[in-house]
């Protein structure tokens, strides 16, 4: 499976005080925090690289997540530094790591689409991108 790339950048300002401490991604949800709930999903799809594009208190995923031995995959992390790069230019950034091929996720969003189907239907149509969601992927977002 090709890797992913998580954009995991963002203050967070909608959840308010929650995210003031801890960045999106490592909110609680179920007991658990969101990441590892992507994490087991992105597993369950065979992906073996995660890159996370980070901003915001991202040394505190660092921390949480680790290497990826956990899940059985191997995680990089880009840090955007003092000044948040948005979507592109997180991406730019973590171009080297990624290849040419790879998907792109929302830190925040919970796919339940089967990643080798999106693939398919991408190659298949010869296209440079696909987005979801589709009617073969539902997206939940928190």
């Amino acid at each position: 499976m090709l890797p992913v790339a998580i954009l995991a950048g963002g203050l967070g300002t909608r959840l308010g005080a929650v995210t003031e401490a801890r960045p999106k991604i490592l909110v609680d949800i179920g007991g658990r925090p969101f990441a590892e709930h992507q994490l087991d999903w992105l597993r369950a799809q065979h992906v073996k690289h995660v890159v996370y594009c980070l901003g915001h208190l991202g040394e505190q995923v660092v921390t949480a997540l680790g290497d990826g031995t956990r899940w059985a995959m191997r995680f990089d992390y880009i840090m955007d530094g003092p000044v948040l790069l948005g979507t592109g230019g997180a991406l730019r950034q973590a171009l080297p790591t990624l290849g040419e091929r790879f998907f792109v996720l929302y830190g925040d969003s919970l796919l339940t689409c089967d990643l080798a189907d999106v693939l398919r239907t991408t190659l298949g149509a010869e296209r440079l991108g696909h987005a979801t969601p589709q009617p073969s992927c539902k997206q939940e977002t928190t």
